[in-house]
C-alpha cells in the first residue's frame, strides 16, 4: 500500500541497462517486474536530465512499497556517482538495505551470483537482546545493497512477506556533517529518530561490514541516525558520519550511474518544498511529472547539501 507522508516508497537507480539489470536483482532477491516503458520527461526532468530514457520498475510481488525503480538513459553509458568510493565516503545514498528471510548467506551467495561483490564478509553483530547479520555489496553500476539477518529477538512485522529477500525497508546517506542531517530530517521535516547511536565503527576486534580495515576500524568514531516521519523503520533514511577524511562526492549528479533518489508520496508539496529549503536542499520543480503507474501530478526533487536527491510526489498519487 502507497502510504502518503510515511516515508520513502521507491529507490530509482540509474544503470546501463534497466532490463537486464532487473533480470539479475530478480533473480537474487525474487523480485518481479512490475511496470516497464520510456521516462516521463517531467520524471527526468526531477533528475536534471532531458531527453529519452527507459525505465523497468522492480518489487516484491507481494508488497506494494519499497520497490526499485531503474532507469536507462539514452546515449553512451555514464559513469558511476561514486567512482572509487568506500563505504565511508560521504555524498549522494549510498545504500539500500534489505532483510535476508530466512538466510542471509543464501542470498548473500544470490546476489554474488549476478555479479555482486561484498564490501566484507557477512558480520555477526551481538548487542546482548539483539544480534543480526549483515553484509553490504555492489555490482558494476554502483548498485549498493546492504543485507540484514534477524537473529534474536524474532522478526516482527514480516510475517506475511515470502521469499529470500523483504521489500526495501531503509536507505542509508553518508553525510559530511551528521548535525546538519539531522536537523534537515528532524527539525526541518519533522520526522522523529527510530535510532540515534554514536561509537566506534566497528567491533573490538575490528569486524565491521563496510570494509574498514580491522586494525583500525575499532578506533575510528561513527554516529548513525534513522529517521521517519512515524518513527517507523519502514521506508526510513539513515545518515551515517564517520570520524574520518574521505573522498566527498556531494558534487556528483545523474546521469551518473548508482542510486540516484528515494521518491515520497506526499500530501502537501508546497510544504515539503518549503521544509527541504529550509534544510539547505536544492529545490528543483515543481513540475508535471507522471510516477508510472500512477497518474501525472506534481512533483518536486530536494538536493541535499550532501547531494541526496529525495523527489516528492502528490496528485496522483493516493491510498489504495
Amino acid at each position: 500500500m502507497i502510504a502518503l507522508d510515511n516515508g520513502f516508497e521507491e529507490v530509482v537507480a540509474i544503470v546501463a541497462d534497466a532490463g537486464a539489470s532487473a533480470a539479475r536483482l530478480c533473480a537474487a532477491t525474487g523480485f518481479a517486474a512490475l511496470a516497464q516503458g520510456p521516462v516521463d520527461a517531467g520524471a527526468l526532468a526531477l533528475l536534471g536530465l532531458t531527453g529519452g530514457a527507459r525505465e523497468v520498475l522492480i518489487g516484491h510481488p507481494g508488497v506494494a512499497r519499497g520497490r526499485i525503480r531503474l532507469i536507462q538513459v539514452e546515449g553512451p553509458v555514464a559513469g558511476l556517482n561514486r567512482e572509487g568510493g568506500q563505504a565511508w565516503d560521504p555524498g549522494g545514498i549510498f545504500d539500500i538495505n534489505l532483510r535476508a528471510l530466512p538466510d542471509i548467506e543464501a542470498l548473500q551467495r544470490a546476489l554474488v551470483a549476478q555479479g555482486f561483490v561484498a564490501h566484507a564478509p557477512i558480520t555477526d553483530w551481538d548487542f546482548g537482546p539483539l544480534a543480526v547479520r549483515e553484509v553490504v555489496s555492489s555490482d558494476a553500476d554502483g548498485i549498493c545493497i546492504a543485507l540484514m539477518e534477524r537473529v534474536r529477538p524474532p522478526l516482527q512485522g514480516y510475517d506475511g512477506v515470502s521469499g529470500p529477500a523483504s521489500f526495501v525497508f531503509n536507505s542509508t546517506q553518508v553525510v559530511p556533517d551528521f548535525e546538519a542531517a539531522r536537523h534537515l530530517y528532524r527539525d526541518c521535516f519533522g520526522w522523529l529518530p527510530v535510532q540515534e547511536t554514536q561509537g566506534m565503527a566497528a567491533q573490538d576486534s575490528g569486524a565491521n561490514c563496510m570494509g574498514l580495515p580491522e586494525g583500525l576500524a575499532a578506533q575510528i568514531p561513527m554516529r548513525i541516525g534513522i529517521y521517519h516521519p512515524e518513527g517507523r523503520m519502514e521506508g526510513s533514511v539513515e545518515i551515517i558520519e564517520y570520524g574520518l577524511r574521505g573522498h566527498d562526492f556531494s558534487d556528483r549528479e545523474p546521469p551518473l550511474r548508482g542510486w540516484a533518489s528515494l521518491r515520497f508520496p506526499v500530501t502537501d508539496l508546497e510544504e515539503f518544498i518549503e521544509r527541504a529549503a529550509q534544510g539547505g536542499c536544492r529545490i528543483i520543480g515543481p513540475v508535471m511529472a507522471q510516477w508510472a503507474p500512477h497518474p501525472a501530478g506534481m512533483a518536486a526533487a530536494a538536493i541535499t547539501p550532501w547531494g541526496a536527491r529525495l523527489e516528492a510526489f502528490q496528485s496522483g498519487v493516493k491510498d489504495r
